[in-house]
């Protein structure tokens, strides 16, 4: 049981569960910006204080528009946040997609506290965040070649299935 448990942590690739994570709030970030300029319309103008982007913010909070494109934005960096840390993870590549999600969900809840945003968002926003970086992570693991298995053991139907060669080069 410790062998299979140590064989399975070194498997996870911490920075590319980092870039992942830090991708998909760097977009969250960007998109939650351009979002509030969209949405907050004249309440919100060229060199607001911090007291006017904090009303604006508040304005937009009661605008049913900007939460449903707040939750589709936020699902949608998060699926490129599990398909960055598939694309970089050597081996696993959902699992370590599936860690960046739970990651996300982690941080998301420790943000949620100090968020304006309704509670039912925020409760469906972290039910959606682990499929989504799983989503990502498949999208992401789909086309991966370099270093690959030979196949499967005593299974020539299934490594075919799975492991494929096109011009040369396996896949």
């Amino acid at each position: 049981m410790y062998v299979e448990r140590q064989f399975l942590i070194k498997r996870f690739s911490a920075k590319a569960i980092a870039t992942g994570t830090f991708v998909a709030f760097a977009l969250d970030l960007l998109t939650g910006i351009v979002s509030l300029m969209i949405f907050s319309g004249d309440a919100l103008q060229a060199g607001a204080t911090q007291d006017e982007i904090r009303a604006a913010s508040e304005l937009v909070q009661q605008n049913d528009a900007y939460l449903f494109a707040a939750l589709v934005l936020g699902t949608l960096t998060t699926v490129v946040g599990g398909y960055v840390t598939a694309r970089l993870a050597r081996q696993l590549p959902l699992l370590n997609a599936c860690a960046m999600g739970v990651l996300g969900v982690g941080l998301g809840i420790l943000l949620s506290s100090q968020s304006e945003s309704p509670l039912w968002l925020d409760i469906f926003g972290t039910l959606v965040t682990l499929p989504a970086a799983i989503a990502g992570g498949y999208w992401g693991r789909l086309a991966r070649s370099g270093r690959l298995p030979i196949g499967y053991y005593k299974d020539a139907e299934t490594t075919a299935a799975t492991c494929l060669e096109i011009d040369g080069r396996r896949w």
